[in-house]
């Protein structure tokens, strides 16, 4: 009973808004969170005892997707265009009031850090040390 209403409470969902797409996991992201510098920092701050609010949550990068005080996106697709370096993501977005595709490019760097380009715009983001031996 309980399964049939979530499947139900899905398939409304999904008709009152934008096409549905299966969510996928994002394996070429690897284990932990990431973020950029700051974001790290501000992780570690919240993982201290930190107010958690819209300027000390920072948006993370995990297998799931991406994540934010205000919104996530979720990964729909993945294609590896160079293997183990470089992938190309289709995700569906919700921020506030607005949901939509976006698709970005994915490189995996020397160091372990990943390069996200979005619209020729390029963010570097790192695994966070936040949580590790716990």
């Amino acid at each position: 009973m309980v399964k049939s209403k979530l499947a139900m409470a899905g398939v409304i969902v999904c008709s009152l808004s934008l096409p549905c797409q299966a969510e996928v996991k994002g394996a070429f992201v690897g284990p932990g969170t990431y973020a950029t510098k700051d974001g790290c920092e501000k992780l570690a701050k919240i993982a201290a005892g930190g107010e958690k609010n819209v300027g000390t949550v920072p948006e993370t990068l995990t297998m799931d997707g991406f994540a934010s005080w205000e919104g996530a996106c979720t990964f729909t697709s993945i294609t590896e265009k160079q293997k183990g370096k470089v992938w190309h993501v289709k995700m569906q977005c919700a921020e506030e009031a607005t949901e939509g595709p976006e698709s970005d490019v994915f490189e995996r760097l020397a160091d372990g850090a990943i390069k996200v380009t979005v619209m020729d715009t390029a963010t570097v983001v790192q695994r966070c040390d936040t949580g590790k031996g716990k």
